[in-house]
């Protein structure tokens, strides 16, 4: 059985080349705690969700198990119900990735905002070498998601056929993401009168 690696924050932040401030309002959306079982398998595998916040998607990852860096290549897409990609991405075999957090390597992707209330499933390819793992101990997920069950394709690509299974065990990580929560038009509106509160001030 493989063991999760972890590098310390200002580690990640060095390799990834990225200041404190950029990434301090970045959560990921699902973290693996160890325990629980891995596997490899030759189709596209990972989990469905429902966004319980309006959040804009800024980084797709996969789970990187054992000694650093990923045997193979991953093609990682976000999908809504209806089978529409909404953002993808491909993580290089090794250390190739935008970000590094715990047991997980990202890249940066274009910002795709998922809605409140709305469901939608995330996938990656290519777990013939890289193990993915799960477990409801071995993966926590953020307060923004709702996990709602194992999925799977019918062959080794994201865009193939897909499967959800309601059944299965919960807390799939394979692929993930990385997000920033919308503010609400109330915050907005809080911002916009602390600013001119300040404005005020500085006049006074």
């Amino acid at each position: 059985m493989q063991t999760s690696h972890a590098l310390t924050a200002a580690a990640l932040l060095a390799v990834a080349g990225l200041g404190t401030g950029a990434n301090a309002d970045l959560v990921e959306a699902s973290t693996w705690n160890g325990g629980g079982q891995q596997d490899t398998y030759p189709n596209a595998v990972g989990w469905q969700f429902t966004a319980l916040s309006d959040m804009t998607v800024t980084h797709l990852g996969v789970l990187d198990l054992g000694a650093a860096g990923l045997a193979d290549r991953h093609t990682v897409g976000i999908f809504n119900l209806a089978g529409d990609l909404m953002v993808s991405a491909t993580i290089g075999a090794g250390l190739s990735g935008d970000l590094y957090s715990d047991s997980m390597i990202y890249n940066a992707v274009e910002l795709t905002t998922l809605h409140q209330g709305e469901s939608y499933y995330i996938l990656a390819d290519n777990w013939t070498q890289d193990q993915y793992g799960w477990g409801w101990d071995a993966v926590s997920f953020s307060d923004d998601v709702e996990w709602t069950n194992f999925s799977e394709t019918t062959g080794p690509s994201i865009f193939d056929t897909v499967l959800h299974y309601y059944d299965g065990e919960p807390g799939t990580l394979g692929p993930g993401f990385m997000y920033e929560v919308v503010p609400s038009p109330g915050a907005f509106a809080l911002l916009g009168l602390a600013g001119c509160v300040a404005r005020r001030r500085r006049r006074a």
